[in-house]
């Protein structure tokens, strides 16, 4: 079974939807995987709600590896460094027995906003459409990724998210070849949306939001008025993400025809010991993951 490549969903709009897990897969332990270039984080939960870590261990991606994978020349993909060491960790006992969520970087992840198009009438013409808006944004490159967008809403925009295939089928060789069913692949940011209005609740997150996660060498910022999808941006950086915020949510904000003066910023971070970001003079409220992080139904593909 392949699994659920999922993309955004329309939580801070409408609510979390929840998927009830297999009986077969209730008491089985789940693996969960985040990805980024430059490290891995897997963690071990077990019970009925996957609240109790097991096990927890970050490991760090091989320099070597890293630098092979950038060498122009070897035209390496930018996540072959993180997946050869995923191969490796796989093999250790702590992680066998697992069923996996994967939750890939936003360095891994390219987001477009697609706009509300009164015209479109059939699923193929509103697929052909989302591809459209990844090509204009992205390049000929994106006729051939793997692409997921959220429900829309009647009359306005919906986000879009998409992968390189051979990304996807890696992971799921990987997991394959270490006896794991592969059950999920998650987008960074839609764990951050979801857990973001779990943590803040339904309210505040129907209102005006900056939503900043930093990641190292990577800043994606979404601003959110209303509660409809404004801008979604993914920056990379050459500095830390903390001595940007300020400068880079004003840019997208002047890009997007917004002024968010006095909205609310958010800094959601995934990643272990990660810096706290800062703006002079504005208060801002740091989330984290949370264990277990909600579960969402797969997205419509788009082919």
């Amino acid at each position: 079974m392949s699994p659920r490549w999922s993309s955004i969903s329309t939580g801070i709009l409408s609510g979390l939807a929840s998927r009830l897990p297999l009986m077969g897969d209730i008491w089985r332990d789940e693996l969960r995987v985040l990805v980024q270039p430059h490290q891995l984080v897997l963690t071990r939960l077990s019970g009925w709600r996957k609240q109790t870590i097991v096990h927890e261990k970050t490991l760090r991606v091989a320099p070597a590896l890293v630098a092979v994978s950038q060498d122009a020349a070897t035209v390496a993909p930018r996540w072959q460094a993180a997946l050869q060491q995923l191969d490796a960790a796989l093999r250790e006992a702590a992680w066998q027995g697992c069923q996996a969520h994967v939750v890939l970087s936003n360095h891994f992840v390219r987001y477009a906003l697609i706009p509300w198009n009164d015209a479109l009438g059939s699923p193929v013409e509103q697929e052909a459409f989302i591809r459209h808006c990844f090509v204009q944004a992205y390049g000929e490159a994106a006729r051939q990724w793997d692409i997921r967008a959220a429900q829309a809403i009647y009359g306005h925009a919906t986000l879009a998210s998409a992968v390189e295939p051979a990304l996807v089928q890696a992971l799921q060789l990987s997991f394959g070849q270490a006896g794991m069913r592969l059950q999920h692949i998650h987008p960074l940011l839609m764990q951050a949306v979801n857990e973001t209005r779990q943590q803040l609740g339904a309210k505040e997150t129907r209102g005006n939001l900056c939503l900043a996660l930093p990641e190292h060498g990577r800043l994606t910022l979404l601003l959110i008025e209303n509660g409809q999808w404004r801008s979604v941006q993914s920056h990379t950086l050459h500095h830390e993400p903390k001595d940007l915020l300020r400068e880079l949510i004003q840019r997208d904000a002047i890009l997007a025809g917004l002024d968010c003066t006095d909205w609310p910023v958010v800094a959601y971070a995934a990643e272990p010991a990660s810096p706290a970001l800062h703006w002079p003079g504005r208060q801002i409220r740091q989330l984290s993951r949370m264990v277990p992080y909600s579960r969402k139904l797969a997205m419509a593909g788009v082919r």
